[in-house]
């Protein structure tokens, strides 16, 4: 991989250097009793957390450096709301009330991300995380300002890259933690500051670790002989391929055999690095500015990814190994594109190598004595693809399919000055990206993909009562040549309410009917492309690498409908702060991908198919403030979430996570604190067809840190976080996984922090 900064040699430097600062001012408390409450950039307007009008969460600061990971997924699995569809230790992408991949958008400072993560599961992010400021997590349908994909909700990445305010002092921040669960080297560095009128933003990762660890074995084999066995007798009761006549094949499938490893979760190894350069010009009445990014992440599937579609036998490892995938590194990618014809080899591992650039222009300019309050753009350039290699039992390696999308993301917002009691923002947002998979494993043909949308949302305040309107029209069109073309418009609204109850409580209700267009993946995968339709031969079907499935879109797919009603409570005396929420979600034609019982070349087929459907639940979360002294103080938090998502001719969605529960104690004190965090996930048994139960499991995990002052401006923290401490073996049920990659094991986290 390239490197994009000495991070590990600067953290050297810096902290052996760190005892010669003797400035004597005291740098001040750095853990507050209250959280600010800061604008949120999400919302259409300028309002604090609990002034908006959205079921939104907040992540920054201090908070934000405790809980973030390598994934925005694990990053946000304990906020209600929120869960993690891992997939193996690589990826974690975020569910958002028992929604994912197409319906939750993320966003890096407000603008989609161009990469691949929606069209699998096993893609990560083009974000990094570690290199933000603060997350946002907008909870139900925000698809008025981000467009149909965000019908389940969305998470903002926002950082610093661009600034927009001009910092008086250059800050200086580095880090640098190792993780026992995964010998896992972490390095972050950034620098912010102004010369002048010009801010300047740098900013610099870096990370590997080795397999990791876990308690037993990471493959449940009961489980994959069951799930085999329910298969097979769904398929022999006539739902599957009547034609299929080689059922008996799978009494053969024992004298295959793919790895079970004790201890460890195989090809969980990985590295990645990063790094953004941005300037801005600063005036009175606004900014512009330009930044650059690259980001490099190289990750592997755990074994069986593939081939637990065909039952094979399973061999056993132990945790004392010898890693054979620890030095693929980048000396394997000059032979990609090499042809090794292997024949009827097995893929032994696959590893999934990412490679982004990233370029990105904002503005903005605020008007005086105008009807139009200011008019802000942000246009992104993105140049992102990724790998999936297949490595075979002689060694060899060859790419099975290249992933790319290039494209822009542009969005413009015109803020009109308020008049009387109402107040309004109008934008245009544009996205264009050629779209390809191309390889002997590709199963998603090229596609040119284009999104216009317009927008306006006005809001009324009075005293005590604030509500808003908004509109989206959305034309969207996907075109894969030949017969294969999407095009259509979608159209949403909303009506929403905010009412103080008094000065420390307010209630909201929430109305939307949002549409989403099916995207690419379910449009066009294995789809023939001379007739648009389902191939004849089920040869020409192409298998997904890393799902283990043969998954076929369909070209006639509707637009999704839904319906949203959402109530909720927040209150905020001091002493006790909370809020809490219920929605109903009611999704006409919605779409989900269904094994159908069916199989090409022994391989389970998959297929993209629509039915009513209704998502619903509840959540909360509720602080206390149990004592404040002097030198400390004690809050104790509760939170617990629940989703149902029901098919309405019968049967569940497939992976919904089970409820959650759970409680957070927490001491702080001026340059210190340390919190103990309980969350208690259930059984899963609403399940799909084809699809196993799910035991429950208990996470505790402990974290604490010290400040240190080292001169008036200087800060030094040391952390240590330990996270499953029961080490539970954890089978995530939002997982395609669950049966042959656990979550992590037990592990200890030690880290330095720097800042000046």
């Amino acid at each position: 991989m390239k490197t994009v900064f000495p991070v590990r040699l600067a953290s050297v430097v810096m902290l052996g250097t760190v005892s010669s600062l003797t400035t004597a001012q005291d740098a001040g408390p750095r853990h507050e009793e209250e959280r600010i409450d800061e604008i949120v950039i999400t919302a259409p307007f300028a309002a604090s957390q609990a002034e908006t009008i959205l079921p939104v969460t907040v992540i920054s600061g201090e908070e934000f450096r405790e809980k973030v990971t390598n994934s925005i997924g694990d990053t946000l699995r304990n906020e209600i709301g929120v869960n993690n569809a891992s997939f193996g230790t690589g990826v974690g992408q975020p569910i958002i009330r028992g929604q994912t991949g197409n319906r939750v958008t993320v966003l890096q400072n407000s603008l989609a991300l161009t990469d691949a993560s929606s069209v699998s599961p096993d893609h990560g992010n083009g974000v990094e995380p570690l290199l933000a400021d603060r997350l946002e997590i907008v909870r139900g349908p925000s698809t008025l300002l981000y467009g149909s994909g965000a019908i389940g909700g969305v998470v903002n990445v926002i950082d610093n890259r661009i600034p927009e305010q001009l910092q008086g002092d250059t800050s200086f921040q580095l880090e640098q933690n190792y993780n026992s669960v995964n010998k896992e080297n972490k390095t972050v560095f950034r620098l912010d500051g102004s010369v002048g009128n010009f801010g300047f933003h740098v900013d610099a990762f870096t990370r590997d670790n080795d397999n990791v660890e876990i308690d037993g074995f990471a493959i449940d084999e009961a489980a994959v002989e069951r799930l085999e066995e329910l298969t097979m007798a769904f398929i022999e009761a006539g739902h599957g391929d009547e034609d299929h006549d080689d059922h008996d094949d799978h009494d053969d499938h024992d004298e295959e055999e793919f790895p079970n490893t004790n201890g460890f979760i195989g090809n969980s190894n990985g590295e990645a690095e990063g790094g953004t350069a941005g300037f801005s010009f600063v005036g009175d009445q606004g900014f512009f500015g330009f930044s650059v990014s690259t980001l490099e992440n190289d990750y592997g599937l755990p074994p069986g990814t593939h081939s637990h579609a065909h039952g094979h036998g399973v061999e056993r490892e132990d945790e004392d190994h010898e890693d054979h995938d620890e030095d693929h590194d980048e000396d394997h990618d000059d032979d990609h594109e090499e042809e090794h014809g292997h024949g009827g080899e097995e893929v032994e591992f696959v590893r999934l190598n990412l490679d982004q650039d990233r370029y990105d222009f904002k503005g903005e300019y605020r008007f005086q004595n105008s009807w139009i309050q200011s008019i802000r753009a942000s246009v992104a350039y993105t140049d992102y693809q990724h790998s999936e290699i297949e490595f075979f039992e002689d060694g060899d390696a060859e790419v099975g399919t290249l992933y790319s999308n290039e494209g822009v993301e542009s969005r413009f917002l015109l803020t009109r000055a308020p008049t009387g009691d109402w107040s309004g923002v109008y934008g245009l947002q544009i996205g264009n990206s050629d779209f390809s998979a191309i390889g002997e494993e590709a199963f998603i043909a090229p596609a040119d993909i284009n999104n216009l949308g317009i927008f306006g949302v006005e809001r009324f305040t009075t005293e005590r009562f604030t509500g808003e309107l908004g509109l989206r029209w959305e034309s969207a069109k996907v075109d894969a040549g030949s017969r294969c073309a999407y095009d259509d418009d979608v159209l949403s609204l909303s009506a929403s309410g905010l009412y103080d109850v008094n000065e420390t409580s307010n209630i909201m209700l929430a109305i939307a009917r949002s549409e989403r267009a099916p995207s690419v993946e379910e449009l066009f995968s294995n789809v023939d492309q001379s007739t648009c339709g389902t191939y004849a031969d089920k040869e020409s079907l192409v298998v997904h690498a890393a799902t283990g499935l043969v998954e076929i879109g369909n070209a006639g797919l509707e637009n999704e409908k839904s319906s949203n009603i959402e109530f909720g409570y927040r209150m905020n005396s001091g002493s006790v702060t909370g809020e809490f929420s219920a929605y109903y979600n009611s999704i006409s034609d919605y779409i989900f991908l269904d094994i159908t019982g069916e199989e090409a070349e022994e391989t389970p087929i998959a297929a993209y198919r629509q039915q009513d459907a209704t998502f619903s639940g509840l959540e909360g979360e509720v602080s206390f403030t149990l004592t404040e002294q002097s030198d400390y103080t004690a809050v104790l938090s509760l939170f617990g979430d629940l989703v149902n998502a029901d098919l309405d001719a019968g049967g569940n969605v497939p992976r919904i996570p089970a409820a959650k529960f759970g409680s957070e104690l927490r001491f702080f004190g001026d340059n210190w604190s340390t919190h103990v965090h309980v969350t208690r996930v259930n059984d899963q048994d609403d399940v799909a067809t084809l699809e196993l139960g799910t035991d429950g499991y208990t996470l505790l995990s402990v974290y604490a840190d010290y400040h240190f002052d080292v001169g008036g401006e200087s800060d030094l923290k040391l952390f240590a976080r330990g996270d499953n401490l029961l080490n539970e073996q954890v089978r995530n049920h939002a997982s395609f996984l669950k049966n042959f990659a656990p979550e992590f094991g037990r592990g200890f986290t030690l880290g330095i922090r720097y800042e000046y």
